[in-house]
């Protein structure tokens, strides 16, 4: 059950990555935060957070981080991985990333 929950989180949280990158705005690139990204968030649930890998970076680089607050931190934070949301940019060294929403 708790493997279950995790899947539907991370899917979420990528759910809302992807939106905004289909509907044109906050400057994310979907496929690449699916591709690269998932890892960092899930071991992030077992307990640690690994190093998000050089894709994942690479695909939040250029991200509009004040647009993903404004228009789906809303819904990613009830989620479990809030936390990896916020700390990814931070772990990439994205100048400019805000520490919170």
């Amino acid at each position: 059950m708790a493997a279950r929950k995790e899947v539907i989180s991370i899917a979420l949280a990528i759910a809302l990555l992807v939106a905004a990158a289909e509907a044109g705005t906050c400057n994310v690139d979907a496929g690449a935060v699916m591709h690269h990204c998932k890892s960092a968030c899930s071991s992030w649930w077992w307990g640690g957070g690994a190093t998000p890998s050089q894709g994942c970076c690479n695909a939040l680089r250029y991200a509009d981080f004040g647009c993903v607050c404004r228009n789906y931190w809303g819904t990613l934070r009830s989620t479990p991985y809030a936390g990896c949301a916020m700390a990814i940019p931070s772990r990439c060294n994205i100048r400019g990333a805000p520490s919170s929403c």
